[in-house]
This record gives C-alpha cells, sequence and structure tokens, in this order.
C-alpha cells in the first residue's frame, strides 16, 4: 500500500532543526488507529522506517509498528525540507533541489533522509530528467529495498528517453535487486534483447508491483495495437495491480485505445494518470499532452488549451511542454 495520501505529515514548527546537522531534543509522536475505533499516541524517537515497519523508542523500550495503523506523524523537519516543499508545490523543481540537498547534507535519520530522497525524485521527473532521479531512486532502495516509495521508480513509458544510459542500464539490469533490474531492463528493453528476457523473467517475480511493472514494461514491445480482445485483456491485468503502480500500464492502454479510435476512452485513460499519480512527472506530463492533443482534434479547443496551460505550468521543462 502507499502511504503518500494517507499519511499526513504534521510540521512543528517549534522543532527545527538548529544548524550543523544537530536538532531540538523532543519527541516523535504517532497517532495510531485503535481496533476498536478511536486514536492512541505512542511518543518517542523513531528509530528506523523499513517497509511497512516503524520502530519506534519510548520510555517502554523498542516497539515495532506496522504502517497501517498510522494515521499521522509529527518529528522535527530541516527548514530544507519544509522550504523544499513550498518551492515543489509552486512548481520551482530546481530550487526545490537545491533544498532538498541542503537538508540531506544535514540530516542525520536514515529514515528521514529516505523522506527527502522520495521528494527530489519527484522533482528530477518533473523535469524530465532521468538521471537525476534514478540517482535519488537507488538510494531510497539501497537503504531499504522494500521502501514505501519504490512505486517512484523512474522507468520508462513514453517516447521521452534518458540519455547516454547504456552503460549503466546494463549494470543495474545485473543487480541482484529486482526493482533496480527492473529500471535497467526498462531503460534498455526496446534495444537489447537480454533486457528483454530479463523483463520476462520479472513479469514472474513473487513481489506483485515488481510483477505488475515488468508486464507492462513489456507493452511497450507490441508494434501493433492490440485488438479489443487483447486491450480488454490488459485492462482487466491494470485494475489487478497494485493501486501505486498502475499509471505506466493506463498510458499504454490510452496510447492502444488512440490507436484503436477510442478517443474517450483515451482520454479518460491519460487523466486518469494525472488525477491519480501527480508525483509521476515522468507520466503526468506526457499524459497532458495526449489527452490535449485528443481534445483539440475532436474540436474541445478550451478544454484543450486548459490542459496545455497547465502542462506548461507544472512541467515546462519537459519536452511535452514545448
Amino acid at each position: 500500500m502507499c502511504y503518500r495520501d494517507s499519511i499526513c505529515f504534521c510540521f512543528l514548527a517549534a522543532l527545527l532543526f538548529a544548524g550543523g546537522g544537530s536538532r531540538s531534543v523532543a519527541q516523535d509522536v504517532l497517532v495510531l488507529s485503535k481496533s476498536g475505533g478511536g486514536e492512541s499516541l505512542r511518543k518517542g524517537e523513531i528509530v528506523s522506517w523499513i517497509g511497512d515497519t516503524i520502530s519506534i523508542k519510548g520510555k517502554t523500550g523498542l516497539k515495532d509498528i506496522d504502517t497501517s495503523r498510522l494515521l499521522r506523524f509529527e518529528t522535527a523537519w530541516h527548514p530544507g525540507y519544509e522550504q523544499g516543499k513550498l518551492l515543489q508545490a509552486s512548481f520551482r523543481y530546481a530550487e526545490a533541489i537545491n533544498q532538498y540537498a541542503e537538508a540531506l547534507d544535514n540530516e542525520p535519520r536514515a529514515w528521514m533522509q529516505n523522506i527527502v530522497h522520495a521528494k527530489a525524485c519527484e522533482c528530477f521527473m518533473a523535469r524530465e530528467d532521468y538521471d537525476g532521479a534514478a540517482g535519488q531512486f537507488l538510494q531510497l532502495i539501497d537503504d531499504d529495498p522494500q521502501s514505501r516509495f519504490r512505486h517512484l521508480v523512474p522507468l520508462v513509458w513514453t517516447s521521452s528517453r534518458p540519455k547516454k544510459h547504456e552503460r549503466k542500464a546494463a549494470a543495474w539490469m545485473d543487480s541482484d535487486e529486482p526493482m533496480i533490474a527492473l529500471m535497467g531492463a526498462s531503460w534498455l528493453l526496446e534495444s537489447d534483447p537480454q533486457a528483454q528476457q530479463k523483463m520476462q523473467s520479472l513479469s514472474r517475480d513473487f513481489d506483485p508491483s515488481i510483477a505488475a511493472l515488468a508486464t507492462a514494461q513489456r507493452w511497450r514491445l507490441d508494434k501493433v495495437a492490440p485488438n479489443q480482445k487483447s486491450l480488454t485483456l490488459q485492462i482487466e491485468q491494470t485494475r489487478a495491480m497494485p493501486e501505486n503502480v498502475r499509471c505506466g500500464a493506463w498510458y499504454l492502454i490510452a496510447k492502444a485505445q488512440i490507436e484503436s479510435k477510442q478517443t474517450d476512452n483515451a482520454i479518460v485513460n491519460f487523466m486518469r494518470i494525472v488525477s491519480n499519480d501527480p508525483q509521476q512527472g515522468l507520466l503526468v506530463p506526457a499524459a497532458l499532452y495526449q489527452a490535449a492533443r485528443m481534445l483539440e482534434k475532436t474540436n474541445r479547443e478550451q478544454q484543450s488549451q486548459a490542459m496545455r496551460n497547465e502542462l506548461k505550468e507544472k512541467f515546462g521543462d519537459t519536452i511535452w511542454a514545448q
């Protein structure tokens, strides 16, 4: 499950970091759901956050908490992180990246570094910077292979491509970590038979997110638009995927629907990406562009122009806004 939407990151202004990477002595607070309804608090120091487990050290010792119970949490944030979030919300991604870099330089907590890396990854993707996004993503997976931010893996879904990537992608493809191997295979998929074999193998992975992403990635190899029967099967497969990794599949389905003259269905699925996964900067600008193009072709100029305006405002550094 992705906790990006369900977890409210609460800011405590009184707990801002001091210079040199130190922070005020204060407790972290987890607000948890109770089985019978209502909320409970657990205070202490968050020691780690790996996969779906938060470990917090309090007066009674170390306690592991499943994040399915987590409603929100309170902690001390580095000012660079808070400023970065404000800049990111204003679509000033390059400036946000600089603030996140400052936060990382001064943030001693590994679990908090992962949150900052995830936000920086979003910014690099919003600028269509595959290399920058991959660098942040590798940091995430290196620290926590089961990271709740795995959905941010910068895969190739559109006609946009990483630059001069062959050597590094080949090295990633040989990784023992499936998510890194998936990224490498994705970057090489259309040109390297070994990448195609790796993707086929990953489509059978026991991890449902990896299997789903690899399955959808293989649809990129289809040279002919799928017939209606195949398209219906792809839609069923996509709806069965973990929710936070569906957007790439929806993009490929929408592209196939354009080829099949199902324009309105394609627009719906492009806009599904924009609505459901706004952090996926490698997909959202392409989806906005494609939806705007389809609306223009079907004489819905006002709606088309609104999407083009949004594209230029939010993703002006990408090829789709040019």
